[in-house]
C-alpha cells in the first residue's frame, strides 16, 4: 500500500474514534432511542471504524506476506502474531459492524455501551500496534 493510503487509513482512525468518543459522551439510553439523528451518526461511525480497522490490519498482513482471510473477524485475528493478543481483543468489533448494520435498536445500543466501556480502547491499542509493525 502506498504511503499516503496508509497515513489516510491512519488518520481517518484517529479522527473518527476521537469523534465517536465526542459523540457517545454521556448519552443515556433514551437520547439514543429518541434521537434518530444521534443513533444514525453512532452507528455510522462505528461501522466505519470498524471497516477502517479491518483495512489496516489486511495492510498489515500484506506486508508479511500474509494471506487475508475473507471474513472482518478473521482479518483481525490473522493480525495475531504480528500484533499480538490486541487482535483477539479487537476482533470482536467484527460482530459489533455486523449488528450494527442491521439497526435493531437494544444491540446497538449494547454495542455503543461497548464501543466507550473498552471498544475505542482497543482501536487504539489495535492502531499502535499496527502502526509499529508498518513502521517496521
Amino acid at each position: 500500500m502506498r504511503e499516503k493510503q496508509l497515513y489516510d487509513i491512519v488518520s481517518f482512525i484517529k479522527e473518527e474514534t476521537a469523534y465517536f468518543q465526542k459523540k457517545a459522551r454521556d448519552v443515556r439510553y433514551d437520547d439514543f432511542a429518541s434521537d434518530k439523528d444521534l443513533r444514525k451518526i453512532l452507528n455510522a461511525t462505528l461501522n466505519e471504524l470498524v471497516l477502517a480497522t479491518v483495512d489496516l490490519a489486511g495492510e498489515c498482513l500484506r506486508k508479511a506476506g500474509m494471506r487475508v482471510p475473507t471474513t472482518y473477524k478473521e482479518i483481525i485475528l490473522s493480525t495475531r502474531e504480528l500484533l499480538g493478543s490486541i487482535a483477539l481483543k479487537t476482533a470482536p468489533l467484527a460482530k459489533l459492524r455486523n449488528e450494527t448494520i442491521h439497526e435493531y435498536m437494544k444491540v446497538n445500543w449494547k454495542n455503543v455501551q461497548f464501543m466507550r466501556a473498552s471498544g475505542i480502547e482497543n482501536i487504539n491499542e489495535f492502531l499502535k500496534s499496527a502502526e509499529d509493525f508498518l513502521k517496521r
